[in-house]
Order: structure tokens, then C-alpha cells, then sequence
């Protein structure tokens, strides 16, 4: 093993690179250790070759003996080597006050049910009782955003990641009334398989609780005529949404000058499965990007860069035919711009994806293909 060593150390720190080495023995084997100092604890680089890249019961003593000492390990492999960072941090696993997270889901539940009645023709000024009507859209919407996110949720708890409860968005303008809810994570997950289970699970568990909910609201809806000489706003097929529509009614819609007039729970369940589709897009940390760090590695990245171009592209597609909702896909585009295509790499960037992850992995990319809607909306004049 040969040492490299910045400056003079401080009186602790041959302790300190003691304690992490002694730590990390088990774990790999050594052959360079270099240190690099700043004001406080020193950053350590340990370089080697993991005994068994599979064992995670290793990684997660280490971790727990890191963490004893104030240090934060990030594994990974560089060309043939493996590199074990130990960063001097200490976790914060403060998750925040379940208050802000109770206040923000009741204006949610108000924002959300405000719209529905407004689009159920209620005219609340004149009668705030009127708000009931919005109850189906708002049960219905906020059922699968809630499972969704407490999806996550779980699944982050389960690797023992200090996450928030859901923060929920409240925004009373039409078509939903909520931007959707998120959770905060405070520090990067254990590996693969939990930076997949976190992605995977939000999707999954809403889609359990929106299906059976868009087939009971589109058992409620009715085919009628289309509204002839009025604009009116038509929802977008996906395949998955088409194909439903065919089993329940027999025939292709919209077609022949009629279309279904969804019930609430159709239209709360519609758009659930719309902004499902859409967190699957394998950008940044959407859904679909933990899903495609978690299969591909580094290489997700590239394929982030060309499903942001693809946006722009559609967007602009769409705004050249005249077709509004294109704002939607450059504003998407821009988001995952912002965002960033590189997915950070989680603790231990080593342990490989089973196989029977990545197996649900292109289950969930053909589900992609099946629920998202390219146009989602269609204002006809």
C-alpha cells in the first residue's frame, strides 16, 4: 500500500485514516490511500478491488461504521479500479414538520376540489356548497398522487434514507388544481437496487389505484355527439387509454363525430395516468431516471440528453401544426434542461442491478410506451 499525503498532518488525522481503513478491510482490498485536506476532517480516497461487488451486507456495516466517525463513503469503479471516497459529512436526517406536510395537502385537497367543481358547473360565489361537486375529481386525483408518493416514500424508509413525508403543490387553476407533490431525500440512496425501488415504486403504486379508477369512471361516462359551432377541449389517447375506451364502449373514439363525455373520475383518473407517463421519461430525477440510472449506470445520461432533444423537437412540431399544448413539451424540455441529464450515482455505485430488477426495468419502459400521451390535450374551435 503507498500513501499520499498532501501536507504535514494534523495531530488526529493518522487516527482518523486509521479507524476508516481498519473500516473499509473488509470490504476491499488496498493498494492506494491518498488524503486531501481542508479546514475541518480530511477527505480520504481509498483505491483497490471490492472482494465481492454483490455482497451489500458489506457496504452497509461499512456505511454504519463511516457514519459512527462523521464520514459519508461513495463507491464506485474507475476504468479497472475501485474508488472509495470517504467525505468527511454527517447526514442530516431531519425530515422536516409534518405540519407544512398536512397544511399543504388540505390546500391541495381545496385547490383540487375547487377545479373539479368549476368544471362540473359550479358556481360557488354564488353558493360555496356548490364545492361538493368537485369531491370526484378531487378523491380521485389526489388517491393516486397520495399513493404515489407515499410509494416512494416507503421504499426510500425501507433503505433507511432520511426522507420527507409528501409536500403537496396546490395551484387552483384548471385542468387538475395541484402541481403534484414530491418528497425530499437528504442524501444519496445505498445503490442500484434502491435508487431503482424508488423510482419504480411511485409509478406502480399509483398505476394500481388509477387503472381500476379510469375503468369505474369511464363505466360512468357517456358517448355523445361532439359539440357542434362551441371550442371544447379533447383529451389525448395513449395506446393503453385507447384501448380501454374500445373494450368498454366497442368502438374506436373519438370517431364518427361523437367521443366519450368523461364522468370526474374518468378525467382525475386520465390525467393521473398522463402524469405518470410523463415521470417515467428517463430524464434527470424523474421516475424514468432513477429507473435508467439504476439499468444503465453513466450510460443514462446520454440517453436523458436525447429524450430532452426529442422534447424540443415535439414541442416545436406541435406549435408549428398550431397545436398549443407544444408549450407544455418545451416547458418539459426546459425542465429537464434545468435539471440536469446527469442522475447523481448513489452511496455504492458498485453492487450490480439483479437481474429480476432489470427484467421489471423494460417492463416498465413498454408500460411507458403504452400510457404516454404525445398530445395531451386538443382545444378544437
Amino acid at each position: 500500500m503507498s500513501e499520499s499525503i498532501v501536507e504535514p498532518q494534523q495531530a488526529e488525522e493518522p487516527q482518523v485514516v486509521e479507524q476508516l481503513t481498519t473500516a473499509i478491510q473488509p470490504l476491499m482490498r488496498l493498494t492506494t490511500v491518498q488524503i486531501a485536506r481542508g479546514k475541518g476532517k480530511p477527505t480520504v480516497e481509498f483505491v483497490g478491488e471490492v472482494y465481492n461487488p454483490e455482497n451489500e451486507a458489506a457496504f452497509r456495516s461499512l456505511l454504519a461504521r463511516f457514519e459512527a466517525l462523521g464520514y459519508l463513503p461513495l463507491l464506485s469503479k474507475r476504468k479497472d479500479v475501485h474508488v472509495l471516497q470517504a467525505l468527511p459529512h454527517v447526514v442530516d436526517r431531519r425530515t422536516g414538520k409534518p405540519w407544512v406536510n398536512a397544511l399543504l395537502f388540505i390546500l391541495t385537497a381545496l385547490s383540487v376540489m375547487y377545479i373539479g367543481a368549476l368544471q362540473q358547473g359550479a358556481d360557488i360565489k354564488a353558493d360555496w356548497r356548490t364545492l361538493a361537486l368537485g369531491l370526484p375529481h378531487a378523491a380521485t386525483l389526489l388517491s393516486i398522487l397520495t399513493v404515489h408518493e407515499f410509494s416512494h416514500y416507503l421504499a426510500a424508509r425501507r433503505y433507511g434514507a432520511p426522507v420527507s413525508l409528501p409536500y403537496f403543490a396546490p395551484i387552483p387553476v384548471p385542468p387538475l388544481g395541484t402541481m403534484g407533490a414530491v418528497i425530499v431525500q437528504k442524501s444519496p440512496l445505498l445503490n442500484r437496487k434502491a435508487v431503482f425501488d424508488l423510482g419504480v415504486s411511485g409509478p406502480l403504486g399509483g398505476l394500481i389505484v388509477a387503472i381500476p379508477l379510469l375503468i369505474l369512471g369511464l363505466l360512468l361516462s357517456k358517448v355523445e355527439p361532439l359539440p357542434v359551432g362551441v371550442s371544447y377541449t379533447m383529451e389525448g389517447n395513449s395506446i393503453f387509454y385507447y384501448f380501454i375506451k374500445w373494450v368498454i364502449f366497442g368502438q374506436s373514439l373519438p370517431s364518427g363525430g361523437v367521443d366519450v363525455m368523461l364522468h370526474p373520475i374518468a378525467f382525475a383518473a386520465w390525467a393521473g395516468l398522463l402524469v405518470t407517463g410523463l415521470n417515467l421519461l428517463p430524464v434527470g430525477q424523474y421516475d424514468g431516471g432513477h429507473i435508467a440510472y439504476a439499468m444503465w449506470g453513466p450510460k443514462a445520461w446520454l440517453v436523458a440528453r436525447g429524450v430532452v432533444v426529442a422534447m424540443f423537437v415535439w414541442a416545436a412540431i406541435l406549435l408549428f401544426t398550431g397545436n398549443s399544448i407544444g408549450t407544455t413539451w418545451a416547458l418539459l424540455g426546459a425542465l429537464g434542461f434545468t435539471m440536469g441529464a446527469r442522475h447523481p450515482a448513489p452511496l455504492d455505485d458498485v453492487t450490480p442491478l439483479d437481474s429480476t430488477r432489470k427484467y421489471i426495468g423494460w417492463a416498465v419502459i413498454v408500460l411507458l410506451i403504452l400510457i404516454l400521451v404525445p398530445i395531451p390535450l386538443t382545444v378544437v374551435p
